[in-house]
């Protein structure tokens, strides 16, 4: 099985921070309207994603999740935009670091009309929960550490015990979007289907153009039990898949599209325009070396060298076209319980120091200015996502031209989402990415800074660092303070090997036009049953 990943969209719906409609109030809009009356009846509402995720599985495609997944499959719990943990498929809950007992609504259906069991529930857990199955949230939204499900139907409870204490259940497992057993038994149908109990079911596919979906009848079981009938809610929702921030900002002005991501240059005409918009704060820019045997980042010298060839400043200026700030840890600090600064340790910016930690690694001056080692010359391949706007890929050009300074021959590769996905967890074949994970709790980073490698595990540079395998274990059985203490020692043993290097934190604006939308901070897409559509 090959296993698709969105390094780029790496969300897990969790805890949030306060999210805005429309840059206003609930009862207003985008277009001077309000309340009921400024409301369309049974409109479509489009918002812009910059590419094809692929099928709408959520079990094996992560990144379908983030982008339009919420959609159509439903969590255990929700989490308003204040932050607060409401029901979701579970009207109650007993939780733990030991395990959880979640308990169901009654009525809810799946797609196809046929009831939600907690069997099915518990079947869905316990497939994600075998590594075997190599679904990306194992290690994610389903823990790593070893646990049993069952399930009463006639009670409606589905029951997690724990073998080892897990402090975070209800962000992880209570957020596990839920895939019912029409998809379970034929996961291929969800290519051009959806098979969940959301708001919405996957009506057409055009690849690389657009995914429609159409809104259920009788839904009842959204966030704290609201429905999906209120007026402005949108009868259609259409997912276009808009690789160009500058048309994506062209639709908007056009009134094609509702909502979309705009954080470049297009981002002053746009309020220019003074079209209403939300922002959300997300780490951009990583350095992640590739150490698995033969690649040059198997040496921490190495490693260090390149970091200090490196202006991070300058980086997250360029990365964020100016709009934006160095990241302070792997998770963004503003949308995150243990907020905490751990880049402290990382080198200065020297050129010289860099070449002085190059030649200590074997790696000397050769002709044409690049360095060799035994007969070989120092070359990196250098990957870098080309949808992540013109600030990335200028941030990727300025690292590639100071290594280059140094003597390191470097080959400069802009990667879309597919083949991002087969260099990290297929191919392995590259030396540096330069990419945002984007992640919103800490435990996220463990299954790709820990583990085995591709196809066995998430591990996909390679890392090995004792040190921060024996703090997250720690971590993840402890609770509170002392819990965000030991993952934020854990992250920076991280950065103290170069093993990782957080660079830039920006915030990314949302602009709406005739629409409304409530998201949560972390999951950075709308709350389905928030969508508005406006006159």
């Amino acid at each position: 099985m090959h296993r698709r990943f969105s390094v780029l969209a790496v969300t897990t719906m969790t805890t949030v921070t306060a999210a805005v409609a429309a840059g206003c109030s609930a009862g207003s809009s985008a277009n001077g309207n309000s309340g009921p009356a400024g409301y369309a009846k049974d409109g479509t509402f489009t918002y812009t994603i910059p590419s094809d995720p692929g099928a709408i599985d959520p079990y094996r495609n992560i990144s379908s999740i983030n982008e339009m997944g919420s959609l159509v499959y439903d969590p255990l719990v929700n989490v308003t935009p204040e932050g607060k943990i409401v029901s979701g498929l579970a009207e109650r809950w007993q939780v733990d670091a030991r395990g959880a007992t979640f308990t169901l609504r009654e009525g809810i259906t799946c797609s196809d009309g046929t009831p939600l069991t907690a069997r099915q529930v518990a079947a869905a857990l316990t497939f994600l929960k075998d590594p075997k199955n190599q679904s990306p949230l194992y290690g994610l939204l389903v823990p790593a550490t070893a646990f049993t499900v069952t399930a009463d139907d006639t009670a409606r409870t589905v029951k997690v015990t724990m073998q080892e204490p897990f402090a975070l259940l209800l962000q992880t497992i209570g957020r596990t979007p839920i895939v019912c057993d029409k998809g379970m038994k034929n996961p291929k149908s969800l290519a051009k289907s959806s098979a969940g109990t959301g708001p919405y079911v996957l009506s057409d596919v055009v690849r690389g153009d657009h995914y429609t979906f159409t809104r259920r009848a009788g839904y009842t079981w959204g966030p704290a039990g609201v429905g999906n009938d209120a007026p402005g809610t949108p009868a259609r929702v259409v997912v276009k898949i808009v690789p160009n921030e500058t048309t994506a900002a062209n639709l908007l002005l056009s009134g094609e599209v509702n909502m979309a991501a705009v954080r470049g240059a297009d981002r002053k005409r746009l309020e220019a325009r003074e079209l209403k918009h939300f922002t959300l704060s997300s780490t951009l820019g990583e350095l992640w070396f590739n150490q698995r045997d033969g690649r040059p980042g198997a040496d921490p010298k190495v490693r260090k060298a390149l970091i200090t060839a490196l202006d991070l400043d300058e980086l997250a200026r360029v990365s964020t076209g100016g709009q934006g700030k160095r990241a302070e840890a792997l998770v963004a600090n503003d949308s995150q319980p243990c907020a905490a600064n751990n880049v402290e340790g990382l080198p200065r910016h020297d050129a010289r120091q860099a070449a002085a930690l190059l030649d200590q690694a074997g790696w000397t001056a050769g002709s044409k200015g690049i360095r060799g080692k035994g007969g070989k010359q120092l070359k990196v391949s250098l990957h870098y996502s080309s949808n992540e706007g013109k600030g990335n890929v200028a941030a990727a050009e300025v690292v590639s031209q100071r290594w280059k300074d140094l003597g390191v021959s470097v080959e400069l590769v802009g990667d879309d989402l597919n083949s991002l996905n087969r260099a990290m967890f297929e191919t392995g074949d590259f030396d540096v990415y330069w990419a945002g994970f984007k992640l919103n709790l800490p435990h996220l980073a463990v299954p790709f800074a820990s583990g085995a490698v591709p196809p066995a595990g998430q591990n996909f540079t390679g890392i090995k660092n004792p040190s921060y395998d024996s703090l997250v274990a720690r971590a993840a059985r402890t609770a509170g303070e002392a819990g965000c203490k030991l993952w934020n020692d854990a992250e920076r043993s991280l950065i103290a090997a170069s093993d990782v290097v957080p660079v830039s934190e920006a915030e990314i604006p949302y602009f709406l036009n005739k629409g409304e939308a409530k998201t949560e901070g972390w999951l950075q897409i709308p709350i389905p049953t928030s969508l508005r559509v406006l006159r």
